[in-house]
């Protein structure tokens, strides 16, 4: 298997911008438009009567996006400034990208861990990674789905990687973690320390605020804002016995959690291992079955958009993930935030390098 080159960001200089210059200037550009309009989403684990559930809201100003399988065995180097980690996919996975391959929001592995990403403003990672390999931190979620298993091993993983922003001040995120034990934790870097929340009971659900600040708004019932007032409804859910209906009790969850920009509801069964989705684009039910897909190294990764317009089970309609497949998404996402020219064109075109050097059969 091919290694990508790891992505090194220089410091700006006078003269001609070379083409890593005006990569470095397209990534501030696109981060800075990040931070401003981050994914503030909501995710519920529901844990009632036999049936476990992890629902999640993604909310994003474009609905682009593609459901990538992930097979075992591919050599990958991190995006990241400083001392890229590099390994070895252990695990297959399902994940669901917006802004590329291997830069996912969220996702489930076939031991049914889930890993999901939201925005938190008040987050603040490490800038150094103190001898340790690190990993971007919107690249994390792949990360975990490829090597851990449980929640208490994405926890041992936080003493032996670090995950790092290209730019601190915009990239605040926190991490929701469940497995197929029903086990939950909660994942916040405060002023560059990780913050853990693993508490199976009380840890059922996340918005946009600190665990701290949730917490709080939990005990007096009095949320200060949006996240907390989304929060404290996602508890309430969490709390509530299933029908005989648990997909359906999910997907109404979500809608009641939703904003005027949710574009994706995602509803992952880790013991069933399914994952069962609709789109703001294509509201049609749609799932995944994990027994239907091939994990195993040497596998074709297979992709399809998530705004397909078909219904049911999507194995029938996976097709090869190629650069065509890549470059719509990118274009989605991108052209919506980065002016045209060749910032835009440059940081696109690097996205887009990156996930073919994963896989050699993609490399012309």
């Amino acid at each position: 298997m091919l290694k990508q080159a790891p992505i090194v960001p220089e410091h700006l200089h006078t003269g001609a911008p070379s083409m890593k210059s005006l990569l470095c200037i397209g990534l501030i550009f696109f981060l800075t438009v990040l931070a401003e309009s981050a994914p503030a989403c909501t995710v519920i684990r529901i844990h009632h009567s036999g049936h476990l559930i992890v629902a999640r809201n993604h909310d994003w100003n474009t609905g682009g996006g593609l459901l990538i399988v992930n097979p075992r065995g591919i050599e990958k180097t991190a995006i990241t400034p400083i001392a890229p980690a590099q390994w070895t996919s252990r695990y297959g996975s399902v994940s669901f990208a917006q802004f590329g391959r291997e830069i996912p929001f969220a996702g489930m592995n076939e031991k049914g861990l889930t890993v999901d990403l939201l925005q938190l403003n008040d987050a603040s990672f490490p800038t150094n990674a103190n001898g340790k390999p690190s990993v971007n931190v919107v690249q994390w979620v792949q990360y975990q789905l490829d090597n851990s298993a449980t929640v208490d091993e994405v926890i041992q993983s936080l003493d032996e990687v670090t995950p790092m922003p290209f730019i601190a001040r915009l990239e605040k995120v926190h991490y929701f973690i469940t497995d197929a034990s029903g086990d939950v934790a909660i994942i916040e870097y405060i002023n560059g320390k990780p913050i853990v929340q693993h508490d199976s009971t009380n840890a059922c659900a996340l918005a946009n605020s600190t665990w701290t600040a949730s917490s709080r708004a939990r005990q007096h019932g009095r949320p200060n804002n949006n996240s907390e007032r989304r929060f404290l409804q996602a508890c309430s859910f969490a709390n509530e016995p299933l029908s005989d209906t648990p997909i359906e009790d999910a997907m109404q969850a979500l809608d009641d959690v939703a904003q005027a920009h949710t574009q994706w509801n995602l509803v992952y069964e880790p013991q069933n291992l399914r994952i069962t989705f609709q789109t703001r684009r294509t509201p049609k039910r749609r799932w995944i079955d994990f027994e239907d897909l091939t994990f195993t190294a040497g596998s074709d990764v297979v992709c399809i958009d998530i705004n397909a317009p078909v219904e049911g089970n999507v194995f029938p309609h996976l097709l090869s993930f190629e650069r065509e497949a890549n470059k719509m998404i990118v274009d989605d996402a991108f052209d919506a935030i980065i002016p045209p020219g060749m910032i835009r064109s440059t940081i696109k075109e690097m996205v887009l390098n990156y996930g073919d050097a994963l896989e050699p059969t993609l490399v012309q």
